[in-house]
C-alpha cells in the first residue's frame, strides 16, 4: 500500500496541470484566471514565505469551479484556519481566482491514504459566507460537514480578542434538502431542536430504529447515512 501510494503521489505531483473532463459537470465553460500569491503569511520578506509553503507538505487533489466543466489536478495545499486554498505550478505558490467549488485531496497517513472533500458555496450562517470550506463527512442529500475555519471563533468567541483565540475547535453543521443549513451539536435533543420541522420527525424516528446515542461524531455519521439510505 506504502508503495501504492507513493506512485499514485509521483503521478499526481509530475502532472501538475489542468486537466479538463467532459462537458456536463455543471460548472459552465470558463475555468478561470490564477494568480500567483504575493501575501501568504505576516512577514516582510515574500521570498520567506514563499519557502516555508514550499517546505509544506503539498497533497495531490482534483479541484471543481462553480463556472467551469474543467477539473485541476494540482498539488494543493488547504490552510484550514485561514479557509483558504493555494496549489503549486513549477514551485511558485499560486491561489484560483475563479470561485472553487470543492476539493477532494489525497493525504498521506502512515502506511495509508485519507480522501477529504471540502466543499464551499453553502448558506452563509453565523459568521460563515458562502465561500467558506466544509469537511464533508457525509454527503448525499442530508449532509453532515465540519468546519475549522476561523469565522467560528468570530461567533463562538466575540468577547476574547482575536490573538487571545485558540486555534483547537471546529463546529458541525446539517445541510437539509431545500438548502436549509443548521449548526448542530453531538447532544439528541439539541439536534431535533435545530432541524428543520419538516425534517424532524424522519430525523427522531431514524435515531430511535437505529438506536443512536448522538454522543459523537461516530454516531452523528451513522444518522446521516440512514437518512439519506431512507431516502432512496
Amino acid at each position: 500500500m506504502r508503495i501504492l501510494l507513493l506512485i499514485c503521489l509521483s503521478i499526481f505531483l509530475s502532472i501538475g496541470v489542468r486537466a479538463q473532463f467532459p462537458p456536463g459537470g455543471g460548472f459552465g465553460s470558463n475555468p478561470g484566471r490564477m494568480i500567483p500569491m504575493t501575501s501568504l503569511g505576516p512577514s516582510e520578506n515574500k521570498h520567506d514565505i514563499q519557502g516555508k509553503y514550499l517546505r509544506q507538505e503539498w497533497s495531490p487533489g482534483i479541484v471543481s469551479f462553480r463556472h467551469s466543466i474543467d477539473k485541476w489536478h494540482v498539488p494543493l495545499l488547504f490552510d484550514i484556519y485561514s479557509n483558504k486554498l493555494y496549489f503549486l505550478q513549477d514551485k511558485q505558490v499560486m491561489e484560483f481566482v475563479d470561485s472553487v467549488y470543492e476539493v477532494t485531496m489525497i493525504l498521506a497517513r502512515k502506511d495509508d491514504s485519507l480522501s477529504v472533500t471540502f466543499r464551499s458555496f453553502y448558506p452563509p450562517i453565523n459568521q460563515n459566507t458562502v465561500g467558506t470550506f466544509y469537511e464533508v463527512l457525509v454527503d448525499g442529500q442530508f449532509q453532515l460537514l465540519r468546519c475549522r475555519a476561523k469565522t467560528i471563533y468570530l461567533y463562538k468567541e466575540q468577547d476574547v480578542t482575536e490573538d487571545q483565540r485558540r486555534y483547537n475547535k471546529e463546529l458541525l453543521y446539517a445541510y437539509f434538502p431545500g438548502k436549509q443549513m443548521v449548526l448542530i451539536k453531538k447532544d439528541k435533543d439539541q439536534l431535533l431542536a435545530e432541524v428543520p420541522p419538516e425534517f424532524a420527525e424522519i430525523v427522531k424516528s431514524t435515531i430511535e430504529s437505529k438506536k443512536l446515542k448522538v454522543k459523537n461524531e461516530e454516531s452523528l455519521k451513522q444518522l446521516f447515512r440512514s437518512l439519506n439510505d431512507d431516502g432512496k
